[in-house]
């Protein structure tokens, strides 16, 4: 009887992970859907699932829609600066690509490579400025974009697995099966595994604010 309970007790909770997982996905997407609050619901996603990996148990809509409305401005000039760098570097790199078709020159692959650096790091301050916001939600963009940075280099496994996490997620749009599988879990599972990952850096991130205080 005993384990039964026991396995009951694993089934439930392992339901509970599964409903929050698919419902904050199904959020994200509803309300990114504006393209402009893509930051937001990025950022209100990995709220929720920082305060579920730490036993926190937020209410999930009430706790989501809290998260994405606050510092909304914000989020959203945020969201407009990746979004709009994040294109400028792809188009760089479509267009080296064509060049060094026709004409690879040393100064065109280095350009090249320039490029393909800069996407990568500005997709990790990415990732590191959800947990930077966390702890510190009124910090300027700058220095919102500096702390990101160093805290690539300090968390450097970290930010590696993170970063092929996130891109296995983008991957999933590449074929109709995976594409379903996005719809319902592309997002938030991803988020969940960054929530885990970074309570490490959002303790450093706290201690300095211990420091500051």
């Amino acid at each position: 009887m005993k384990r039964e309970n026991t396995l009951l007790s694993k089934l439930n909770e392992a339901s509970d992970w599964l409903i929050r997982v698919v419902v904050i996905n199904l959020l994200m997407i509803a309300t990114a859907l504006p393209i402009v609050t893509l930051y937001a619901s990025l950022h209100a996603g990995y709220r929720l699932m920082h305060d579920y990996a730490n036993q926190d148990e937020t209410p999930l809509f009430k706790g989501y829609f809290k998260y994405w409305w606050e510092g909304l401005p914000k989020k959203i000039w945020l969201g407009l600066l990746f979004i709009v760098f994040g294109g400028l570097t792809v188009l760089n790199v479509t267009y080296y690509v064509d060049i060094i078709r026709e004409n690879p020159q040393a100064l065109y692959v280095i350009g090249y490579y320039v490029t393909i650096a800069a996407m990568v790091g500005l997709y990790i301050i990415l990732i590191h400025s959800f947990s930077c916001m966390l702890v510190f939600p009124n910090l300027r963009v700058t220095k919102l974009f500096k702390l990101s940075f160093y805290l690539s280099g300090k968390y450097f496994l970290r930010t590696s697995l993170l970063v092929v996490i996130h891109l296995a997620s983008m991957l999933m749009l590449m074929t109709p099966i995976t594409q379903f599988m996005f719809v319902f879990i592309g997002l938030s599972l991803p988020m969940l595994v960054n929530a885990i990952m970074t309570r490490p850096i959002v303790s450093y991130l706290e201690s300095l604010g211990e420091k500051r205080g």
